[in-house]
């Protein structure tokens, strides 16, 4: 802060900002400096950015001449409302009007801006082309209309009306300082003008510092060395020098703000990473916030309003109600974690206000409750004004116990006052709409959130992380400018599309000339250049595998190598890794079965466990399972119970070939048909009105066509009555009894039984029965266990009914043509007989059950075919965590 400007403000001058952060850095700067002189107290001098001084002109003029019949200033919020409501009335066939609002926004902001003081859209009106600026004019007429009917003005016209206002004596003998400002727009200087006609004291001063250094310029492997080595750097200074300001400033900022953020907890404060840092303070401030909506404690204000008036998808509504912002969030954190599980398992895609209190009775009572007084205590209604709607919104947010019972910190505080500044500003959207609708007061709130951002105000932090913009007119210490490639910097020209690119070019309107880039860009380059006692410049010389250069505006600066500037030091994790001992250790044993114990899982663990020793103890030990996706339909799990289901009513009314022969064709239809009734109440009915009308209908169609085509192959059978339905058994392996459910056993016509097994999905072919790794054991099982309940009936087939639409047929084997036909008897040389394929069975399936029994579980699926790709247990086992996500083997009933 120089001298003059110091003494200035101490004699009560204002001093004018281009932005907000230069305003407070000059603050805490005046307010050093009055440290340093002894001073005990002092008067708060009066330093604002631009817009709110104009806003302070504004107010003065209205106190001095009274507010009746004034106009109104507009906020932001209400012009960009008024801009959307015009360009959505012009139906223009516009893709995506609220950016196209936004864009008109900006053209009427540039037009007063850097236009002459009048109303320059007239002009491109009359031009009649239909091109972008012809409808921009068209947009800006209506806005001006608007503006006149409500007897408004908005922000980017203030500077002109104040310039125009008619001498009054009231700026005389006011003093202001215009600091750090670039570039004078000429609306600024009309004002600057017209406020020294009448006697106003209007200075100029740059912060411009004489250059204390030699500025030096590096160039890093990639765009994230850069970023590293810049962070390093600064950590260095910073440990040598706490008291120092240092800056450090990225030209791609705003699309990089997450990669930056990540990059410096792991190098300026380490311990953010670890679950005891939480609370650590950051030792640096970032700019550029992220969007309002997407602070987690607004996110929850704005889901718990969309969720009172309409609906959420699952997940969102999910993330809801495990949020922190609720009450006793910590305490039901269990429950309501499970909340999103039981929805997904249920088929629920959208979830409404009274889903989340039925879900919340289950574990959360007392919010359940409160939630459901809160529901009754707001009154439902299609239409209302923005207060009413705010008003209402505010009321339920109280009532529902937003924002839970814990202590907000700082950040989640000044959260909480920037949502209750923009729920007043949509209340104030009165003032230019009268009433909204449900749907387009959520799309106003939402659109208001959006297009606000957030960024908290810490505290001094000596490590600032800023934008081009941000950084312009600050003064550092030390700083560090990243990001100067020559792709980037300067910066390639983007007019405004709704203004005459003509027009722009005339009047030198920044982005819209590749000459005002490059002007721009060396001097904000020389200004940094004269920031600080040492500058470095720096730029990656690959980005992508691309090589480049550095900016030309870098090259009158000498360069030096990165490890010159910053000292090579390994990251945390590194240095943890290198000093800890550890330990390697094979954990392949699960606890082993008590003798006699029965084993979990019936058939499904011994098959697991041919698959793969550790999915075998995740699945059915551990009880570890996939989370499930949402559904669009039914599940294979949900296809695969009604196929079973509608298969056992159907031959538990025919009972023999005999009968399934007799019915005639309209008797076999209206069966079928009986049979799908029944076969659909395998899921239940509250599921069952999830699944959109059309899949229903399709499902029933394709049911009955899967059970028509697999009873046309059982008619050609020989003669056989069915002996057993879903039976329940069991057989003993190793010493431990495994529980089974058997889909179906025929008695064959002289003799012996056929075991069936329905597959609706995947099933396996006799080829890999037999395998090193046998696959389709529970056919093995079946048939060890038919063996054991009824000795004397000899298995003759044992098959798996395939039951998909596009493939129906019986896969397995039959021991003679009488048992089956067109199945094939097992290899002879292995299997002369049926007792030879008992005792192979009995064998490898006894090897699998004790490697159950001891507990066997290291990780290792069979080779091929892998079963990683239907498992989803990845992230428990970390084999290969991300490569196998195909859906191609979920399982059935």
């Amino acid at each position: 802060m120089t001298p003059a400007l110091l003494d200035a403000l101490a004699d009560g001058a204002t001093a004018v900002t281009p932005n907000r952060r230069l305003a407070r850095q000059l603050r805490r700067a005046f307010d050093r400096r009055q440290i340093d002189a002894d001073h005990r107290t002092w008067r708060t001098p009066a330093i604002v950015p631009y817009p709110a001084w104009l806003v302070t002109l504004w107010q003065t003029r209205r106190e001095a001449h009274g507010a009746a019949g004034a106009r109104t200033l507009l906020s932001a919020a209400q012009s960009q409302h008024l801009w959307r409501r015009i360009v959505e009335d012009a139906a223009m066939g516009l893709f995506d009007t609220r950016g196209a609002a936004t864009l008109a926004m900006q053209a009427w902001t540039l037009m007063h801006a850097w236009g002459e003081g009048g109303e320059s859209w007239r002009a491109w009106t009359r031009s009649g082309n239909g091109d972008d600026p012809s409808m921009f004019a068209a947009w800006a007429q209506s806005y001006a209309r608007a503006l006149a009917r409500h007897r408004s003005v908005d922000a980017a016209q203030l500077g002109d009306v104040l310039a125009a206002e008619p001498a009054d004596g009231a700026a005389r003998g006011m003093h202001a300082t215009l600091v750090g400002f670039m570039q004078i727009t000429p609306q600024q200087q009309r004002l600057i003008d017209a406020l020294t006609r009448r006697g106003a004291r209007i200075d100029r001063d740059s912060l411009a510092s004489d250059s204390r250094s030699t500025p030096r310029r590096v160039l890093a492997p990639t765009a994230r060395d850069e970023l590293r080595a810049a962070l390093a750097w600064a950590r260095e200074r910073s440990i040598a020098d706490p008291g120092a300001a240092i800056g450090i400033i990225v030209e791609d900022l705003t699309r990089r703000r997450d990669q930056v953020i990540a990059l410096a907890d792991e190098i300026l404060c380490p311990a953010l990473c670890l679950p005891a840092g939480l609370g650590v303070q950051r030792p640096y401030e970032i700019s550029l916030g992220a969007s309002l909506a997407e602070v987690p404690l607004v996110a929850s204000a704005l889901g718990l309003i969309a969720l009172a008036e309409g609906s959420l998808p699952a997940g969102e509504a999910a993330a809801l109600l495990r949020c922190r912002y609720l009450p006793d969030a910590e305490r039901a954190a269990d429950p309501r974690a499970r909340i999103e599980l039981d929805w997904l398992e249920a088929g629920h895609s959208r979830i409404t206000f009274d889903d989340a209190v039925a879900a919340l009775g289950k574990g959360s009572m007392a919010l359940a409750q409160r939630w459901r007084a809160a529901r009754a205590r707001t009154r439902r209604r299609a239409h209302a004004s923005p207060r009413e709607w705010g008003d209402a919104w505010r009321g339920l947010l109280a009532d529902a116990g937003w924002p839970g019972s814990l202590t907000l910190d700082s950040a989640e505080y000044q959260a909480r006052e920037t949502w209750d500044a923009t729920l007043t500003d949509f209340m104030r959207i009165g003032v230019v709409t009268a009433r909204m609708s449900r749907d387009e007061a959520l799309q106003s709130l939402r659109a208001l959130t959006t297009e606000r951002v957030f960024q908290p105000e810490g505290g001094d932090a000596s490590i600032q992380i800023l934008g081009m913009l941000e950084g312009s007119g600050l003064e550092f210490d030390a700083l560090w400018v990243a990001g100067l490639s020559a792709d980037r910097w300067p910066r390639p020209p983007e007019p405004n599309p709704l203004l005459p690119l003509d027009w722009q070019r005339a009047r030198g309107v920044p982005r819209s000339t590749a000459q005002g880039e490059l002007d721009y860009a060396l001097t904000v380059t020389r200004a940094f250049a004269a920031a600080a006692g040492e500058v470095v410049f720096s730029s990656p010389a690959r980005v992508d595998d691309y090589p480049m250069a550095p900016s030309a505006a870098l090259l009158d600066y000498p360069s030096a190598p990165l490890a010159d500037v910053v000292t090579a030091s390994a990251s945390w994790t590194d240095l943890i890794a290198a000093t800890a001992a550890l330990e390697s250790l094979d954990d392949d044993r699960a606890p082993a079965l008590e003798p006699g114990v029965r084993a979990p899982g019936g058939a499904g663990i011994v098959n697991a466990q041919s698959e793969c020793p550790f999915r075998a103890v995740a699945k059915y030990r551990l009880r570890v399972d996939r989370w499930p996706e949402p559904l669009s339909g039914l599940s294979p799990l949900e296809r695969g119970k009604i196929v079973h289901l509608t298969l056992s009513s159907f031959w538990d009314r025919t009972r023999d070939h005999s009968n399934l022969i007799a019915l005639s064709a309209y008797e076999l239809t209206q069966r079928i048909a009986d049979a799908v009734a029944d076969g659909r109440d395998a899921v239940p009915a509250s599921r069952w009105s999830l699944v959109p009308g059309p899949v229903r209908r399709a499902e029933t169609q394709r049911l009955a066509a899967v059970l028509e085509a697999w009873l046309s192959i059982e008619r050609e059978r020989e003669p056989f009555s069915v002996h057993a339905l879903e039976g329940e058994t069991s057989v003993e392996l190793a010493g431990h009894r495994f529980r089974l459910r058997v889909d179906r056993v025929d008695a064959l016509e002289g003799g012996g039984v056929a075991i069936i097994d329905y597959k609706s999905n995947v099933y396996e072919t006799p080829r890999v029965w037999f395998s090193e790794r046998p696959r389709g054991v529970q056919l093995g099982m079946y048939a060890l266990a038919q063996r054991a309940a009824e000795p004397d009936a000899a298995v003759r087939a044992a098959l798996f009914a395939c039951l998909r639409a596009d493939e129906i047929e019986a896969i397995g084997f039959a021991m003679d043509a009488g048992a089956w036909p067109g199945l094939k008897p097992p290899e002879p040389v292995q299997f002369p007989d049926w007792n030879a394929v008992e005792a192979w069975w009995k064998t490898q399936l006894d090897a699998l059950a004790d490697e159950i029994s001891a507990g066997w579980s290291p990780v290792a699926p069979r080779e091929s075919p892998s079963p990683c790709k239907i498992c989803r247990l990845q992230s428990l086992c970390r084999i290969d965590s991300v490569r196998h996500a195909d859906d191609d083997g979920l399982d059935d009933a």
